[in-house]
C-alpha cells in the first residue's frame, strides 16, 4: 500500500481507520482510541505515524491487538524536514523520561528526610531534606522544559485537559520549590524555631507530594490512552 491510498484510509466520511507504522498498516476502525481516526486529539489515521508512535510512552505490544492489513511502501528519496529531524533526536535520547523520574523522587526524599527530622529532631536529616528539595527544584526546571518539547513534536501542542493539568500543576511544582528555598536560605536557624516560617516551609516541603503524584498520575493517563 502507498501513502496515497493509505490517506483515504482516515476514519472520515464512513472510511475504515488506518494506521502505518514501522512497514505494516494497521486497521484501527473499531478501537475506542482512534475515534473517527483520531487519537489524543493529535495522531490521525490514514498516516504514517512511525516516528510519532516511536516517541510514544507506550510499547509496540499495544498495536499487536489490532489486524494488520498491508505493509507500506516507503519512498526514500523523501527528504526530512527539520522537525522530523529533531524527532530523531528525540526518539534516541528520550530527554523527557530520562530527567523527570529523577526531580520526582528527590521531592519525595525530601519530605521523608523533614518527617524524620521533625520526629527525630536530627539536624543531619533536615541538612538532607533542603539538599533533596534544592536539587529536586533545580532538576524539574530542564525536566519541565523537556517535556515541552515532547509536546510539541510528539502531540503539535495540543491542549487537552491532561496536557493543560501538566503544564499548570508542573508550574506550581517549581514555584513551591522556589518558594521553599528562598525561605529556607533567609532563614538559617529556621529549624530551631516554631516561626510562622518554619510552618510554612514545612506545608510547602509536603505539598509537593499530592502534586508530584498528581503529574505522574496525567503522565499515566497519556502513557495508557
Amino acid at each position: 500500500m502507498k501513502l496515497e491510498e493509505l490517506s483515504k484510509h482516515n476514519g472520515q466520511n464512513g472510511e475504515k481507520a488506518y494506521i502505518a507504522y514501522k512497514g505494516k498498516v494497521y486497521d484501527v476502525t473499531n478501537s475506542k482510541r482512534w475515534q473517527n481516526g483520531v487519537h489524543m486529539a493529535r495522531h490521525r489515521a490514514g498516516e504514517d505515524l512511525t516516528d510519532f508512535l516511536a516517541l510514544a510512552p507506550h510499547t509496540d505490544e499495544v498495536l499487536k491487538s489490532f489486524e494488520v492489513v498491508d505493509t507500506l511502501e516507503i519512498d526514500e528519496s523523501k527528504t526530512q524536514t527539520s522537525k522530523e529531524t529533531l524527532i530523531k533526536f528525540y526518539q534516541k535520547f528520550h530527554p523527557h523520561p530520562v530527567l523527570i523520574h529523577y526531580p520526582l523522587g528527590l521531592f519525595f526524599f525530601a519530605a521523608l528526610m523533614q518527617l524524620l527530622f521533625l520526629l527525630t529532631s536530627l539536624s543531619s536529616f533536615e541538612l538532607s531534606a533542603i539538599y533533596a528539595f534544592f536539587v529536586a527544584t533545580i532538576m524539574a526546571i530542564p525536566a519541565i522544559s523537556a517535556g515541552f518539547l515532547s509536546w510539541w513534536i510528539n502531540y503539535d501542542k495540543q491542549t487537552t485537559k491532561i496536557f493543560k493539568n501538566k503544564i499548570t500543576f508542573s508550574i506550581i511544582l517549581v514555584l513551591i520549590g522556589i518558594t521553599g528555598i528562598v525561605i529556607r536560605i533567609t532563614n538559617p536557624d529556621i529549624s530551631s524555631t516554631n516561626s510562622l516560617a518554619f510552618i510554612i516551609y514545612n506545608v510547602l516541603i509536603f505539598a509537593n507530594l499530592p502534586i508530584v503524584l498528581f503529574i505522574a498520575y496525567e503522565g499515566g493517563k497519556i502513557t495508557w490512552a
